[in-house]
């Protein structure tokens, strides 16, 4: 079902979710649809029809209790389930992205890094286990690891997504300057800051 979900509401979905968490821990049991689209800056109607993709639940005008949904959205969208990540390039991106400290608190672990300097790899201070570029695909195959994150530069892109798809990969976001396209059923999320950078210039202007 999920992948029938159009792009726009399932990103809205995966913020709700977010929002969802903050709510939780903050003692917070119920919620409305006009205060999570308050949020997200959309209307009540968006976030109800968001959640609808995945079937009624509760009385949604009455609001709906955070602990309930928050199940209900992390089944429908796969979170229960740990997912694995490597990521590609360990300059200053990749190494900050290793070491981000929210990702323990999710459902998603960082169990590889991968970079064309051998040598670079010896300076890298982590517990996660790193390796030559070369051995993407067998480290990939051989942890399983179903999602990538590309921080290399942009002529090394491409042929670092082939890898990672040989491996097994599935998703990828990338960070270098390239645009890649998704293609043999492996999904890819293009995050350039220049156009992010771009789109709020014309939003403040």
């Amino acid at each position: 079902m999920k992948n029938k979900v159009p792009i726009p509401s399932l990103e809205r979905l995966c913020s709700i979710y977010h929002i969802l968490e903050q709510l939780e821990t903050n003692g917070t049991e119920k919620v409305s649809s006009a205060q999570l689209g308050k949020e997200l800056c959309v209307n009540a109607y968006s976030v109800r029809k968001d959640i609808s993709y995945f079937g009624e639940i509760g009385n949604c005008r009455a609001g709906y209790e955070v602990s309930r949904l928050k199940e209900h959205l992390k089944v429908n969208l796969g979170f229960d389930i740990a997912r694995t990540i490597c990521v590609v390039g360990l300059g200053r991106l990749g190494c900050a992205i290793l070491d981000y400290g929210l990702l323990p608190e999710s459902d998603f672990r960082i169990v590889a890094g991968f970079d064309s300097n051998i040598n670079k790899l010896e300076t890298i201070h982590t517990d996660i286990p790193l390796y030559p570029a070369h051995e993407i695909v067998n480290v990939v195959k051989r942890k399983k690891i179903e999602l990538g994150v590309i921080a290399v530069p942009g002529d090394a892109a491409a042929e670092t997504a082939r890898r990672l798809s040989d491996g097994g990969v599935r998703g990828i976001v990338n960070f270098s300057p390239a645009v890649i396209k998704s293609q043999n059923n492996v999904f890819i999320r293009n995050m350039d800051l220049v156009v992010e950078f771009r789109i709020l210039s014309v939003l403040t202007n």
